[in-house]
Formats: structure tokens, C-alpha cells, sequence
């Protein structure tokens, strides 16, 4: 762990649980003084370990009483440092990185064409889980408030419209030209404990899982092949469009690639889906984005929840981390590729100071180095329960909102007599209304730009 504050440390060799340790780095103990008894016998004194042995002097033995049975409890597994979660994640993410290390890179980067919190609007297009915030949160942090275009697994359905409308909210700089930055990420979760899809979530006593769209499609993939789901544009299912929207994209990006569904996991639908809407955005951005009136930057990857298994004090540290793909920026028409893993990485404090930021306030207690010089900063426990967790949770995550059991009886209060709907005089008129309104699903005879070819 950097010493943030710290001097002299060692490494920690007992299952410490300490906010601040983390099994990574703690103060280095002071050794123990031997200290003369009285009766002229030589001991150790020890302010954990116990009573250390005695070696008396004298010639007589002494008889000593056997020592009571001491209690053992079984070692605690050590937790694992963020660079060994960091190795992990690289072998499914090659190009991952720390969330702040990320944020960091882009900033410096893309201030060097001229795009600054100031002077563009930043266009995030991310899964709508609300776990997709942290990286919403960052990004905000440095852009101001977003316009988002996101969708079920990250899907782009905004259409041409939906995006001219966020790129007219734009900042106008001097000379007439707007800056836009697009962010575009589908997310994945893969526990501390390195289980694929697991995601424990705030309030919740169970395992959660994100994402749970690209889950179900590949599901759907393994079980009825991908063909089933290559359809015309512009079909979809009414009740579930996004999802339908999404499958139907990916099932015809799979097929492209020549991908066997029998071998494709989670991770590798991730990235295929992080293929698939990166060239959904940029077909987008042909349509909607002007370059002889306005500067965009693209960047894209994929953001990945390393959270705790248990989250909790005493749990695994949460970790945000994200692949990123492609980055690039359009200037005066020029596009120019940007290596964000050759952008020299913050300092801890300088980290430290970007992610209290975006953490609403909350500083993080645990920063440490990752892989190839990137550096790892933990997303508190705190900012996750207050953000995520609704206002009745505390920040260890446990609950203060009373509970009531069935058998509890309440008066009924007279305000709401007056509001029920069976006493509404507008309640038959309501019905009336939409008697026979179209549904979401309701048959229609279907248009000829929608049949298949033949």
C-alpha cells in the first residue's frame, strides 16, 4: 500500500481486518525488551504473544503447573492485495485499470486537444443498473452533468435525435465551436473472490449479478444458437425492446466474428457487446455531429465492479475498474488515436484528491499499486451505501428502518379515505378512457418495410 501518511512500514503477516491495513502495509512493531525479575530469572515480556519461556539460573528445579489449553481459533484466509485483484482482472481484461487511474489518463489526455470540464458536455451512454454510477460519478466529477443516452446492457436506442438533442445543451466556445466527449461502456462484475457475474448490492442479503441483460442473452445464445436471434432491423419485442434490440445486435456481431457460442463466456460477450455499441455510437456520431462546427473525443470500454464478496467493514475493499478500448479525439476534422496506457498515471495523493471528488466527499482509506504502474484506489463502503443503499442505511450497510411483522395492527388515518380510488367520482370516466386504447402489444397489420426478405 502507499504510505499515505505513514513512515516505516512491513508488511502485515497476521489475517489483519483493519480499514486502514487492508493486509496490505502496517506500522512496524516495537520489539520486546527482556526484563530482570527480582529472583534473578532472565524473561521475555511480550505484548501480544503471551508469556514467553523462562530459563532460570539457579541449579533447583522448580515445579511448574501445566499451562491451561488455550483456545485456538482457525487463521483467517488473508485478503488479497490490489495488485494480485489487478492481475486477476487483466486476464479477462487485458487493458484494464483502476477507475481514478483511468479518469486521470483521460483528463490529461484529452486536455491536451483542448477538452475540458469547462468547455464540452460529456454524452455517457452506460447499462442502466444503477451500479453504473460510480463511473457516472467520475466522470461527472471532471465533465459536469452528462447527457445520457443509456440503455438495458448499454444498448444505444436514442436514435439520431435523442443524441442531436444532448449535443445542442453543449458549452460554445469562443469562435462558435462546440466540444463533445462520448463515454460508452457495457459493465461486467467479477467479485473479489473472483466469482464471474457475482455482485452483492446494497440492502440485499443475496448475490446479485451485472450484467443481468448480457447474462440473459447469452443464455438465450446457448441454448437456441445465435441465428434464431438475427432478425430485420427494427423488429423488436413491444414489451421488451431494449433487451430484444441488444440481442438482435449482438447475435448478428457474434455471427459476423464467426464466434462459437458453445466457448463464449460472460467476459467475452462483454467485450463483444463493448464492439458492438462502440460502432453503434460512432455510426451514430456520422449522423448526428457537424466537424466543421464541432471537436468530439470517443472513448470506450468496459467498466468492471471488482466489489466485495460481503460488504461490510470486515469484508473484502470494493474496486472499480475499466478496459478501455478505443480513445480517440476529432479535431478540425482530425482524428488522432490516443494510447491511454502510455499517459503517465496520477500520484496517490493526486488520486487520493480526484476520487474524495467523485466519492460525494469520501476520501478513500485504501490506495495501493496495481499492475504496470497503474494505481488502485478503493471505492469507500461508505459512498457505496449512501449512493446505492437508500437514506436507511448506515455506512457499515446495516439497516435502521423500523420492521413491522404481519400481526402488527394500524389505525387507518382519515386522509386517506378521502383518496382512495373507489371513491373517486373520476373513476368510471378514467376507465372509460382508455377502454379501448392501443397497447404496447396490441395486433397491428404489419408494415411491408418490416417483412422479411424473400
Amino acid at each position: 500500500m502507499f504510505a499515505l501518511g505513514q513512515r516505516q512500514t512491513v508488511s502485515c503477516k497476521a489475517a489483519c481486518s483493519c480499514g486502514s491495513c487492508r493486509m496490505g502495509k502496517m506500522a512496524a512493531p516495537m520489539p520486546a525488551a527482556p526484563v530482570r525479575a527480582s529472583n534473578g530469572v532472565r524473561s521475555c515480556k511480550f505484548s501480544r504473544a503471551g508469556v514467553a519461556p523462562v530459563r532460570a539460573q539457579a541449579s533447583a528445579v522448580t515445579a511448574v503447573a501445566p499451562a491451561a489449553p488455550v483456545a485456538t481459533t482457525p487463521a483467517a484466509v488473508p485478503k488479497r492485495s490490489f495488485n494480485q485483484r489487478h492481475a486477476e482482472m487483466i486476464r479477462y481484461f487485458p487493458s484494464a485499470m483502476g477507475v481514478d487511474d483511468f479518469m486521470g489518463r483521460v483528463e490529461v489526455a484529452l486536455a491536451g486537444f483542448g477538452f475540458t470540464g469547462d468547455n464540452s458536455i460529456a454524452m455517457t451512454n452506460l447499462c442502466r443498473d444503477e451500479v453504473t454510477q460510480v463511473l457516472k460519478d467520475k466522470i461527472e466529477a471532471i465533465f459536469g452533468s452528462s447527457f445520457n443516452t443509456n440503455g438495458l446492457g448499454g444498448v444505444l436506442t436514442c436514435g439520431v435525435t435523442g443524441m442531436k438533442a444532448g449535443l445542442s445543451h453543449s458549452p460554445v466556445c469562443n469562435g462558435g465551436r462546440e466540444r463533445y466527449v462520448f463515454f460508452a461502456f457495457p459493465h461486467i462484475a467479477i467479485n473479489s473472490e473472483g466469482e464471474m457475474g457475482a455482485l452483492s448490492r446494497p440492502g440485499r442479503p443475496k448475490q446479485s449479478c451485472a450484467c443481468g441483460a448480457l447474462l440473459a442473452i447469452l443464455n438465450a445464445f446457448k441454448t437456441d444458437g445465435v441465428e434464431k436471434s438475427c432478425k430485420v432491423p427494427g423488429v423488436h419485442d413491444p414489451l421488451d425492446p431494449e433487451l430484444t434490440i441488444l440481442q438482435q445486435r449482438l447475435a448478428r456481431r457474434v455471427r459476423y466474428e464467426k464466434l462459437d457460442v458453445k466457448t463464449l463466456d460472460l467476459p467475452g460477450l462483454t467485450q463483444v457487446a463493448e464492439r458492438t455499441i462502440t460502432d453503434d455510437l460512432e455510426y451514430l456520431i456520422e449522423k448526428a455531429v457537424d466537424p466543421a462546427i464541432a471537436d468530439y473525443a470517443v472513448i470506450t470500454g468496459v467498466q468492471i465492479h471488482n466489489w466485495g464478496k460481503e460488504l461490510s467493514e470486515s469484508g473484502d475493499a470494493s474496486i472499480e475498474f475499466v478496459a478501455p478500448a478505443k480513445a480517440y479525439t476529432v479535431v478540425n476534422g482530425l482524428k488522432t488515436y490516443i494510447d491511454l496506457p502510455q499517459v503517465p498515471a496520477l500520484s496517490p495523493r493526486q488520486i487520493q484528491t480526484m476520487s474524495t471528488r467523485s466519492l460525494n466527499g469520501i476520501p478513500a482509506k485504501n490506495i495501493q499499486p496495481g499492475v504496470r504502474g497503474s494505481v488502485i484506489s478503493e471505492v469507500p463502503l461508505e459512498y457505496l451505501v449512501t449512493k446505492l443503499g437508500g437514506s436507511q442505511l448506515m455506512s457499515d450497510g446495516a439497516s435502521y428502518a423500523p420492521s413491522f411483522s404481519s400481526t402488527d395492527s394500524f389505525e387507518w388515518p382519515t386522509w386517506q379515505s378521502r383518496i382512495r380510488l373507489d371513491n373517486n367520482p373520476n373513476r368510471l370516466l378514467s376507465v372509460e378512457r382508455d377502454a379501448n386504447a392501443p397497447t404496447m402489444d396490441s395486433p397491428e397489420p404489419v408494415h411491408p418495410s418490416f417483412e422479411s426478405p424473400k
